[in-house]
């Protein structure tokens, strides 16, 4: 009797740590991909407007290796009007993707 408790009270046990490692892994995973898609907001919002409206379209980087976990980054310019581009930078990881949109003016 002790044996069959025991061996359900592990079993319940190791399900739930089962379930923390991946839901730790994936936390991970999204914060490294947010943070890489922040990084390049950051560098094209450094840029003048001129500089960036050069770029308009979709350009796709190749893999990014982070902490033993592979990422791949793309970036899409699109005109809104003569003043105005959206920047939109997606990273796909293997738990999912992040998308981050910003504007660029010139006024």
């Amino acid at each position: 009797m002790a044996v069959t408790i025991l061996a359900l009270i592990t079993v319940s046990i190791s399900t739930l740590l089962s379930q923390s490692v991946y839901s730790n892994t994936k936390s991970k995973e999204i914060t490294i991909a947010t943070a890489l898609a922040q990084d390049k907001i950051e560098e094209l919002k450094a840029l003048s407007f001129g500089e960036v409206r050069v770029k308009i379209g979709e350009q796709n980087e190749e893999c990014i290796d982070s902490n033993a976990i592979y990422f791949h980054r793309s970036v899409r310019i699109q005109t809104e009007n003569i003043n105005l581009l959206k920047i939109t930078v997606e990273v796909q990881g293997d738990n999912g993707v992040v998308e981050i949109a910003t504007y660029k003016g010139k006024f």
